[in-house]
């Protein structure tokens, strides 16, 4: 007979006795217990988990559910949710550590992303119910905002199951349990070492009470994670030719210019002068032009200053006989009220005619003779050091112009921050509350009603120069005070702006001095501040939902027992709301010059006021999905033991419905040896953030132009369901103190919801070896594709190239299988316990057909397991597990642990490596060791806990990125030490 015991895929133990867990009873599969007399003999043999609606005894689960509770976790040195999440073996690359880059606008969010389908297609639960997704994470979980303290154990349910739970939960589901057996107050407190770091650390308040008719739970903590600079990791700093892709772009300051002759014309470019002294260095661009190189990522994290708030509460009460009440409620929230970054953007929009008061051959910023910051670089150096063209008309230079070859401030730092980086804000909140009511009806009988609301909701606000303020600053007619009409450049409240290193002192990265600064032409903070406004707006996401679960035994009786059965129906509501400051919205700063004219009416697309993002608009989008559900628990003999569901919702409007059914079967060979498998649909709506029709910018690393370029990615309206069929097959050994499981997982999909491939576009535009007139040329024979690309002046060529709009779309089918293996073996040793284990997942394939953009073949269908497809796909090692070992004797334990991540190949092409510089397109494996040790101090009901994370202080494995490595899959901590203590009082 089975002993009930799972694999835990990231904590100490390998093996769980499922009879040891907290007992439950939901409205979603794996809810919480309505009923607070738990430890009797009866609830141990009949409890819920993640992945059924029907009570049933621990040894008939037909479905792969990995378990770990707060004792493990403890014995573990008390992971966060991120580190939790990160470690499982079936979840690949997920967000959490460094957020910046390729996650948007999420740093100190989290994410689980079972099986690397995406983080939208797990579903996570706490207590068994639906939590509001957050607004930046395109329809997935903030796992951050989740009571880790309050938790007695996570389920993770690896397998298809909207059967059971509906959409989202394509990929599995994963279980946050809250804790019933409390009784007393108990404090915890944690501090992790981190080289070059203040440190992390934590605190927890747990107060519960048992009671005759129920039990009650109190939970507050705080952790704070403490800002890790770049600069204090030599692996994220690499120079230049190491890596050209780890944090450089041609778009600096010191920048590259046009001058332009007394005439109004256009003569050649030159680089400043000082950015070989504190920049640099000066190389070719992908057009040839000279461009000097600035390394943005010197003002960047690794780790932003975080801090993370929840509070939980619950209570279960028994309002007499068979009838059983449960509420919990949940507030968390996490800030980022500094993350650093590059001390301004280069700007991808220009100033109009009506801004500068000129019509230039090449549009751009136009920074006239009179700009002291530009006489002073000409009067600093000699004519040969600035450059033929301007040597050849400095006489006649009445100013020069710029476009993406430059941005306003670079390695002299932000003033408005001290000299360092622009400082974005992020701010996190989420509200819940869940209620219900458990009512036995007689017999077998029993109805659980419960209602769960929820609002999650996100402030963003980054610094952003508006664009006619930069023009008029350069031309002299900045600041609040400055009456532009009057036209009295740099006098009577109006201001220079200084784009030159002549107003640069030294470097703000490495200190090195400027000999030619000219302190009178430095920028007051009073020209900075006017150019800058927050691109700010606040986006929230709510959901309502209702469900009604009739459970029991259908009478009939079958060779192996009574049939079980569970009925019911959930209607769910679901808003997505965004509002936007006024800059931003596009209804009433549409153009370029809408504040500074008042201009409504843009010719071509509509990119509002801002030097770099775009605008938003306001929106409110509501939907209502109605679903009716059954279960049947058939016991077919004493060993052969099937689940069969089925799930029907209905979306409405153009989505339509779904019915999705799931057959599960688990047969129990010998005592010692079982089978299980599975087959199901699956069914993901697009959510709501997906259907606006308004883009969002995002800035990413373009090879096939030689730097970065800003994608707009807009909504579409026309999203269709994405649909999956999945499997699994699996075998599971348990013979004394040796237990091992191994399963096969395959996932079928059609029309995936994704979003085009930007860079892949960009280099279809261009390919390698084709001239930007042949290009440009062949393009022109699709206009519809060729529209996506908005190009400087209007003219098509690599180095004029300024934004790309992307579209939500359903995209190619993709087909990814695998292995889930874990073995364990426990005994008696020494006189005390010993385990040892392995636990892992490899990946067999992930297989995606071809992406076309507008009939073009923008991204040939590739089988990226064991690759890292940065801006797609996502990280996907093909092998992912750990090995541990565990010594518990008396009141000691000591647990090693050695984590693996399997190397990874970048799915970039040759504008990305070459052969001359492949370095980064094998990505190593990362190979890690932990120890931890705990001490239970049982007459003072106190645990001590000491734990070294990465002891041989290994660095992640180098990619081809921004910050040298890949952040979802590696951890840039280095060695971290962590104290930890629990008391009970």
């Amino acid at each position: 007979m089975r002993a009930g015991h799972l694999l835990l895929s990231t904590c100490g133990i390998a093996a769980l006795s499922l009879s040891s867990m907290a007992h439950a009873q939901s409205a979603e599969p794996g809810a919480i217990a309505s009923n607070p007399n738990v430890g009797n003999e009866a609830a141990e043999q009949q409890i819920v988990v993640t992945g059924s609606y029907i009570r049933g005894s621990a040894e008939d689960s037909a479905v792969p559910v990995d378990v770990i509770t707060s004792e493990e976790l403890v014995r573990q040195g008390s992971p966060t949710v991120v580190e939790l999440l990160k470690a499982l073996p079936s979840s690949a690359g997920v967000i959490g550590d460094s957020n910046q880059f390729g996650a948007g606008q999420t740093t100190g969010s989290g994410s689980v992303n079972l099986r690397g389908l995406g983080a939208p297609r797990t579903l996570v639960l706490l207590n068994g119910r639906r939590l509001a997704p957050a607004p930046t994470l395109v329809g997935s979980v903030d796992t951050n905002l989740l009571p880790l303290a309050a938790v007695g154990r996570v389920e993770v349910l690896k397998d298809g199951a909207a059967a059971l739970y509906g959409s989202d939960a394509v990929a599995g589901v994963v279980n946050f349990i809250t804790r019933t057996d409390l009784d007393g107050l108990e404090a915890s407190a944690g501090y992790s070492f981190i080289d070059g770091s203040d440190g992390d650390y934590n605190f927890a308040l747990n107060w519960g009470a048992q009671f005759d008719r129920g039990n009650v739970l109190l939970s507050a903590a705080y952790r704070h994670r403490s800002e890790l600079s770049v600069r204090d990791r030599d692996f994220a700093q690499l120079d230049y030719f190491t890596n050209p892709q780890g944090g450089f772009t041609p778009f600096g300051n010191p920048g590259t210019y046009t001058p332009i002759t007394a005439a109004g014309s256009p003569a050649g470019l030159f680089v400043d002068p000082a950015c070989t002294l504190i920049s640099g260095p000066v190389v070719p661009a992908s057009t040839g032009a000279p461009q000097c190189v600035f390394r943005y990522t010197s003002f960047d994290n690794l780790v932003e200053d975080e801090d993370h708030y929840q509070v939980f509460g619950q209570v279960n009460y028994e309002i007499s006989d068979g009838i059983d009440f449960h509420l919990e409620g949940l507030w968390a929230s996490h800030d980022v009220p500094r993350e650093n970054s590059s001390p301004s953007y280069s700007p991808v929009q220009f100033p109009t005619a009506a801004i500068n008061g000129r019509n230039l051959v090449s549009a751009g910023f136009f920074i006239p003779s009179t700009n002291p910051g530009l006489r002073a670089l000409l009067n600093s150096y000699p004519a040969s050091a600035l450059g033929g063209a301007v040597a050849a008309n400095q006489a006649g230079i009445n100013g020069v112009s710029t476009t993406i070859l430059w941005r306003p401030l670079g390695v002299g730092g932000n003033p408005l921050t001290g000299g360092e980086g622009k400082e974005d804000k992020r701010y996190f909140e989420g509200f819940r509350v869940s209620g219900g009511i458990t009512a036995e009806l007689g017999g077998s009988l029993k109805l659980d009603t419960a209602a769960t609301y929820m609002e999650n909701s996100s402030d963003i606000a980054t610094p952003d120069i508006v664009v006619s303020r930069l023009e008029l600053a350069l031309r002299g007619l900045g600041g609040f005070g400055c009456n532009v009409a009057a036209n009295t450049p740099g006098a009577n409240g109006c201001l220079y702006f200084n784009p030159f290193s002549s107003g640069i002192a030294a470097s703000q990265i490495d200190g090195r001095v400027n000999p030619n600064f000219v302190p009178s032409t430095a920028n007051s903070l009073e020209v900075i501040d006017y150019l800058f406004e927050d691109y700010a707006y606040r986006s929230t996401s709510k959901l309502f939902v209702i469900d009604t679960v009739l459970s029991g035994e259908a009478g009939i009786n079958l060779p192996g027992g009574p049939i079980g059965f569970a009925v019911g129906g959930q209607y769910r509501r679901n808003t997505s709301q965004r509002d936007v400051d006024a800059l931003l919205d596009v209804a009433q700063f549409p153009c370029v010059d809408s504040e500074f004219n008042g201009n409504q009416i843009c010719p071509g697309r509509q990119n509002g006021v801002f030097s770099f993002f775009g605008p938003l608009d306001n929106y409110s989008y509501s939907s209502d999905v109605y679903a009716a559900f059954a279960e049947l628990q058939l016991p077919v003999t004493d060993t052969i033991n099937a689940q069969a569901a089925v799930r029907y919702e209905s979306y409405g409007g153009d989505i339509g419905s779904t019915v999705n059914p799931k057959l599960a079967v688990r047969w129990q060979l010998t005592d010692w040896l079982a089978l299980r498998g599975s087959v199901s649909t699956t069914f993901r709506a697009p959510p709501q953030t997906l259907l606006v029709p308004t883009p969002t910018t995002t800035l990413a690393f373009t090879a096939a132009v030689g730097g970065y370029r800003a994608y707009d990615t807009f909504g579409n309206p026309d999203l269709q369901p994405e649909t999956a069929d999945a499997y699994n097959a699996g075998i599971i050994v348990q013979t004394g103190g040796f237990n091992a499981t191994i399963d096969y997982y395959r996932f079928d999909f059609q029309g995936g919801l994704d979003n085009e491939p930007g860079t892949a576009m960009v280099a279809a535009l261009f390919p390698t070896g084709v001239t930007d007139a042949a290009a440009c040329a062949a393009a022109a024979q699709n206009p519809g594709f060729l529209s996506r690309f908005t190009f400087n002046n209007n003219v098509c060529s690599r180095g004029n190239l300024l934004r790309t709009r992307l579209n939500q779309v359903n995209g190619p089918d993709i087909r990814t299988s695998g292995i889930d293996f874990s073995a364990s073996l426990r005994g008696d040793l020494l006189g005390g316990r010993a385990v040892i284990g392995v636990d892992g997942s490899y990946v067999i394939e992930y297989q995606a057909g071809d992406f076309l953009v507008e009939g073009v073949l923008v991204s040939e269908g590739d089988d990226f397991a064991g690759q890292l497809d940065y801006l797609g796909y996502g990280s996907i090692p093909d092998l992912k597990g750990q090995a541990y070992v565990e010594y518990s004797t008396g009141p000691h334990t000591l647990r090693g642990t050695v984590r693996y991540v399997g190397g990874m190949t970048d799915s970039r092409g040759p504008t990305t490596f070459t052969a001359t510089s492949p370095l980064g397109k094998e990505i190593d494996e990362f190979v890690t060791a932990d120890l931890s040790y705990t001490l239970d101090i049982e007459p003072l009901d106190t645990t001590l806990s000491l734990t070294v994370q990465n002891i041989t202080d290994e660095d992640p494995p180098f990619a081809r990125l921004d910050l040298n490595y890949d952040p979802f899959t590696g951890n840039p901590l280095g060695r971290v030490i962590k104290v930890g203590i629990r008391k009970k009082f």
